[in-house]
C-alpha cells in the first residue's frame, strides 16, 4: 500500500514537473516561490493592514505573522528533522531543479505556511477568500514545478497549515469572546 502511495505520489511529481515543463512556467515560477520575493509584500502588507485597517487590521496582521513565524520554526526543526524525508531531487533521477532548497521535504513550508496565512485572511477578509486561496494554491504548485517538493509534501503542508489556521482562528474568537463577556 505504501509503495503503491509512493509511486503516485512519483507519478504525479513527474507529471507536473516534467509533463507541465514550459519557458513560461520555467520564467515565473521560480520568482514565485522564492520567499525574498514576497517578503517585502508581507511586510508592506502586515503595515497595511495594521495601520489603515483598525484594530481588525492590527489582530489579523498580530496573527498572521505569529502563527506563520510559530509554524515555520515547528516545521523546520521538528516535523523536517523527525520525518527526514529527502528532497525530490535527492530522491530521483532527472529532476527538473528550477530552485535550491534544503533540509527535510515533508511538509511544504511554503504551502503550510500560505495556507495557514490563507485561512487566517479569509476569517478577516471573507470577500477575499478566492485571492488568499489562489496565492496559497499557485505557491503549492510552485513547489512541485520547481522540483523541490512531492505532491503528498505540498497536500501535507495545505492540511497541516490549514488546520493550525483553523484553530488559530478559533482560539482567537474564544479569547475574544471572553474577554467581551467579563466586560
Amino acid at each position: 500500500m505504501i509503495e503503491t502511495l509512493y509511486s503516485i505520489d512519483v507519478w504525479l511529481f513527474y507529471a507536473v514537473n516534467h509533463g507541465m515543463s514550459n519557458p513560461v512556467f520555467d520564467a515565473i515560477m521560480p520568482l514565485y516561490t522564492n520567499s525574498r520575493m514576497w517578503l517585502p509584500i508581507y511586510i508592506l502588507g502586515c503595515l497595511y493592514l495594521a495601520v489603515r485597517q483598525g484594530n481588525k487590521g492590527r489582530w489579523c496582521a498580530g496573527i498572521l505573522v505569529g502563527t506563520v513565524v510559530i509554524l515555520d520554526q515547528l516545521s523546520n526543526h521538528f516535523l523536517k528533522e523527525t520525518i527526514g524525508r529527502l528532497r525530490p531531487f535527492d530522491a530521483l533521477g532527472d529532476v527538473f531543479q528550477l530552485v535550491g532548497s534544503g533540509g527535510g521535504s515533508f511538509p511544504s513550508n511554503h504551502a503550510m505556511n500560505n495556507a495557514a496565512a490563507a485561512v487566517i485572511l479569509s476569517h478577516f477578509y471573507p470577500s477575499l477568500r478566492p485571492l488568499w486561496w489562489t496565492i496559497a494554491g499557485v505557491m503549492a504548485f510552485s513547489r512541485v514545478y520547481c522540483g523541490v517538493h512531492y505532491p503528498s509534501d505540498v497536500v501535507g503542508g495545505i492540511v497541516i497549515g490549514s488546520v493550525v489556521g483553523w484553530v488559530v482562528i478559533s482560539a482567537t474568537k474564544r479569547t475574544s469572546c471572553d474577554a467581551d463577556a467579563r466586560h
